[in-house]
């Protein structure tokens, strides 16, 4: 068990095999290790193991936005590891958007929960953009 220190959390306890390696980082981000945990469901903190002062809410974005959908490159599934979809996980950040909230779905976090090994991407696709707004 690591413990780290932070701010917002107090100490954290991490346990090694939690912690997701970003090999590729996080643009803006200059930390590649990150932990998640939960806040309220479906939303989880994406936390810097190495600065978790550094963090941000994320959720999975098919419950507010059915029709999510890409398709990963051969790079990205090739860093990933995955062996098979059900190894992927997909979060979207979530951010303050005028009176709400807004996801971040031009640039989704991929996560090869059983490897621990993440990515972030920018998806190309004209339909969705960085503040999405998150309808009640």
């Amino acid at each position: 068990m690591i413990k780290i220190q932070s701010s917002r959390f107090g100490e954290l306890e991490i346990d090694e095999n939690e912690i997701i390696n970003f090999p590729c980082g996080i643009p803006g981000i200059p930390f590649e290790k990150f932990i998640l945990r939960d806040l309220i469901e479906p939303v989880k903190w994406l936390i810097a193991v190495d600065d978790p002062d550094v963090a941000m809410l994320v959720v999975p974005p098919f419950k507010f936005f059915p029709t999510y959908g890409f398709e990963l490159s051969d790079e990205i599934s090739s860093i990933l590891e995955a062996e098979k979809e059900e190894d992927i996980e997909v979060y979207v950040a979530l951010l303050k958007y005028n009176d709400g909230v807004a996801a971040n779905l031009k640039s989704p976090f991929i996560i090869n929960k059983n490897k621990k090994i993440g990515v972030q991407i920018l998806l190309e696709d004209e339909k969705y953009s960085f503040k999405e707004p998150i309808k009640k």
